[in-house]
């Protein structure tokens, strides 16, 4: 067996093309310089992240008809600056089998990331892939679970890929498929609150100066779907204080607050709340952190209000949905505007739900019916 060890990015192969490349890529941003961001262009939308150049040279290197086998975070299968990576997969090499790795802990040596398995037909045709839930056992074997298939079924590739994690998902995954609305037709856009606490430092206060702003830190939106106002956390002060050119920080509008950093292992992987119009007309306004997504209105009367908007991806079937997209700690814009979602005019009885103050488990029912999701599921 002849072994050559070289950065295999900068120098491939000789002897290519292969019929099986096999690999666990190195992962993690790079800065590329200008001729290695030309040569990887096809697969790059924004940052690099090393497995996805490794991704791409695996498709240069593999023959007609052969495999690629890899092991990588599954944090491709949706984020946004993986679009390109994907759209090239399902072109030149779609998935022949995913198989997800059920635990973070204790798989891979000091490696918290969620992980899979994947192989990719060269040159093949795009047809329903092998989708499987791998969960090591206590005595060291492993237990692999078939949870169905998974075919993009979509003319932009590029968008998050759509995959049961479990059994009891594959029967929703096939019905989001068919689900055409998005927060967008909702009436919502997305974006991350503005505020970088690091770069403001010198503009936060304990007490409220002249033109003070109360800053709206994460731990605001509690994990039951409340807001608390608070400051409590290290480095955490409730006032700043905007200096001329500050508009952009400042928000004056209503919208719904979302976590956007949440684990697979927590109950909920969406946690929202409305900004409660009471406090903005205290206030008058207020600045939010980076560490929660903004849904904001797009125009000035949405097909579903705020109030109802938060109660719904608050859900237990929003969750599932989101569970079946989601490749990563991180609960990114990009991926809640590409969230499946129903007709927006199906929205009266859970309205009427969220008006008297319906508990959750009436309101889960309710967001349950509107995805078809019945017991079983």
């Amino acid at each position: 067996m002849l072994v050559t060890v070289c950065d295999s990015l900068r120098n491939p192969p000789e002897h290519s093309p292969f019929d099986l490349v096999i690999g666990n890529p190195p992962y993690g941003r790079v800065t590329l310089d200008a001729p290695d961001r030309e040569r990887f262009r096809r697969s790059l939308y924004g940052h690099a992240n090393l497995y996805g150049l490794f991704t791409d040279m695996a498709l240069r290197q593999c023959r007609p008809g052969g495999v690629i086998a890899f092991v990588t975070p599954t944090s491709f299968v949706a984020g946004k600056y993986f679009k390109n990576l994907r759209a090239l997969l399902d072109a030149e090499a779609p998935p022949a089998s995913i198989d997800f790795v059920s635990a973070r802990k204790g798989v891979f040596a000091d490696v918290l990331q969620e992980t899979l398995l994947a192989t990719y037909r060269r040159g093949g045709r795009p047809a329903p892939a092998s989708v499987h839930k791998v969960m090591p056992s206590n005595g060291g074997g492993l237990q692999i679970e078939r949870v169905g298939t998974f075919t993009t079924l979509s003319v932009d590739a590029s968008q998050p890929w759509l995959l049961a994690r479990t059994i009891a998902q594959a029967t929703l995954v096939d019905r989001l498929r068919s689900m055409p609305h998005r927060l967008a037709d909702w009436g919502y856009t997305v974006s991350t609150g503005p505020l970088v606490w690091n770069r403001h430092k010198s503009q936060m206060r304990e007490a409220r100066g002249k033109h003070g702003l109360p800053i709206i830190w994460a731990e605001a939106v509690t994990r039951d779907g409340r807001f608390t106002w608070k400051a409590e956390k290290k480095n955490h002060k409730p006032y700043f204080e905007p200096n001329a050119g500050d508009e952009w920080l400042i928000t004056r509008a209503p919208c719904v607050l979302l976590q956007r950093t949440t684990a697979k292992e927590q109950h909920r992987r969406l946690i929202a709340t409305p900004l409660p119009a009471q406090f903005l007309k205290t206030h008058g306004a207020a600045v939010i952190e980076n560490h929660i997504n903004m849904i904001r209105p797009n125009c000035d009367d949405p097909a579903v209000s705020p109030d109802v908007l938060a109660a719904f991806l608050n859900s237990a079937a929003a969750d599932s949905v989101f569970r079946c997209l989601n490749g990563s700690v991180a609960v990114s814009a990009y991926e809640l505007q590409a969230l499946p979602l129903p007709d927006p005019g199906a929205m009266c009885a859970l309205t009427s739900l969220v008006r008297v103050e319906a508990d959750r488990n009436a309101v889960d029912a309710a967001c349950a019916i509107l995805y078809g999701i019945n017991e079983r599921d």
